[in-house]
């Protein structure tokens, strides 16, 4: 058992704290910022710490124009790539907390208040959301050890549990759990285990055939197994295909495939596979979390299953509208608007801003000294992530033989292997034929403009999706995105 695991068999709780010297102030720069993000989700995942608050320290007497030039910076560089659920708390004196979460870079303070002679916390209160505050030592305690004293607001829960998963990401795993408690068990470990029952009904004849009528006189109708993979990315895309999220369910069914209602029931009310599902559900629905992988990626497995489907069906509807196409276009919609309602914005800049953007978009600059009223953020980092992936994913599914657990197995050396998740974002690009910025540029405005290599069926999507956006926007878009991935 490890000592996480110890703790809460005993009854206790945790909180985490992240701390790489942070003792003066060249230790705080925005490159260290996000390297510091970055290794304490590594860290948390690793350990097996659920989502929660990690706190980043400042561990020492930072002056208030130091907080301004170097502290509220760093932060602001954690705040933007802390993935995975985790979110950035702060332990340091009361101002630079105050200061710190009223910039909104840190959700929750730890108070070091124990360092009296500190300037930051001479006069000043203690932070509106202090969750735990340091503010004595017991020296020899029980003989053994100095003990600090801290006070708990209870703003913030402490852990009360660890992940069974040991994985550097446990919402993906690096081995297959093929234990039967579904509860907590890690996202690929679940489809693995939804694709065996799958087969194990379609053994009973109850799932995974498709009714095809030959043509002509004396026509014929015959049942082809359809691959569980398909089944099963089908099923995971019913937000989709079933409730037809913002195109609706006639739109999605043209541009990927028809929701399979039938298999559908057959699971649902399959007592095991009801028990799966209630677990996978929540990366599927309204509402759902995105997954995390070793690189910091961040999938909306739902738009991952939708897009995949769309590749392999792009014989009527061409396959990129399902993916980056799409998002593309939504995305140069939300720039003309930006630019719209902040008409001395730079049409440029406001399109490096929304497109690949990350859930913290308007709170970023230029953004957050603008008007938003409307704007979404329709193309943004998920978006990318999953997207790329589908181009890859696919690929992989369509080259192999199909099995019970392609899909699963597939997805498992995927998003464990760094070196094939550094190219995610070029699969987008790659899928056009272009391997340089320049000519992902002219790819991407090609298809949104309905020129070149497009057809007028992207031209008539194009003005479904993004509206009146004009030459000038898709020109930023396209850009913007060729500058994301390259």
């Amino acid at each position: 058992m490890t000592k996480l695991g110890c703790i809460v068999t005993h009854g206790l709780r945790y909180f985490p704290i992240f701390q790489e010297y942070s003792t003066k102030l060249e230790h705080f720069t925005p490159e260290t910022g996000a390297r510091h993000a970055q290794e304490a989700v590594k860290a948390a995942q690793r350990l097996g710490i659920p989502q929660t608050v990690i706190y980043f320290a400042v561990d020492y007497d930072a002056t208030d124009p130091e907080v301004t030039a170097a502290i509220i910076p760093y932060f602001k560089a954690v705040h933007e790539n802390i993935l995975g659920g985790y979110k950035a708390g702060i332990y340091a004196s009361r101002n630079i907390c105050t200061r710190v979460c009223d910039a909104g870079y840190a959700v929750s303070s730890f108070v070091s208040d124990m360092s009296t002679g500190f300037s930051g916390n001479l006069g000043f209160p203690i932070p509106d959301n202090w969750n735990y505050d340091q503010f004595t030592e017991i020296s020899g305690y029980h003989g053994k050890w100095d003990l600090d004293r801290v006070a708990y607001s209870g703003r913030v829960s402490a852990a009360a549990s660890v992940l069974r998963s040991g994985s550097e990401s446990p919402l993906i795993g690096n081995t297959i759990d093929k234990g039967t408690n579904y509860s907590g068990m890690n996202l690929i470990s679940l489809i693995w285990h939804l694709e065996k029952r799958f087969d194990d009904l379609r053994a009973e004849g109850k799932v995974g055939k498709d009714i095809v009528a030959s043509g002509g006189a004396g026509s014929q109708i015959t049942f082809v197994d359809v691959p569980t993979y398909r089944a099963i990315l089908n099923y995971m895309a019913k937000y989709y295909l079933r409730d037809g999220n913002s195109k609706g369910v006639v739109k999605w069914s043209i541009s990927a495939e028809s929701y399979r209602a039938g298999d559908a029931k057959v699971l649902e009310q399959d007592d095991q596979a009801k028990q799966i599902i209630s677990e996978l559900d929540t990366y599927l629905t309204e509402g759902r979390k995105e997954f995390s992988d070793i690189s910091g990626g961040r999938v909306d497995l739902a738009h991952l299953a939708a897009t995949c489907l769309g590749y392999f069906n792009g014989a009527l509807i061409p396959d990129r509208w399902t993916g980056w196409a799409g998002d593309l276009a939504t995305g140069a919609k939300n720039v003309q608007l930006t630019c719209q309602l902040n008409p001395s914005a730079n049409v440029d800049t406001v399109a490096r801003a929304l497109i690949g953007a990350k859930d913290n978009w308007y709170t970023v600059e230029p953004l957050a000294s603008m008007h938003l009223d409307g704007v979404l953020n329709e193309c943004n980092y998920s978006d990318m992530c999953s997207d790329g992936d589908a181009v890859y994913l696919t690929g992989k599914l369509k080259a192999a033989a199909p099995t019970t657990h392609l899909l699963s197995d597939t997805m498992l050396a995927y998003y464990n292997n760094r070196s094939e998740l550094a190219s995610r974002f070029k699969q987008m690009a790659w899928s056009m034929g272009a391997t340089s910025k320049t000519a992902a540029k002219q790819a991407f405005y090609a298809t949104l403009s309905g020129t070149g290599d497009a057809t007028w069926i992207d031209s008539a999507i194009f003005g479904q999706l993004g509206g009146s956006a004009g030459e000038t926007y898709l020109h930023s878009a396209s850009s913007a995105l060729a500058e994301f991935i390259f």
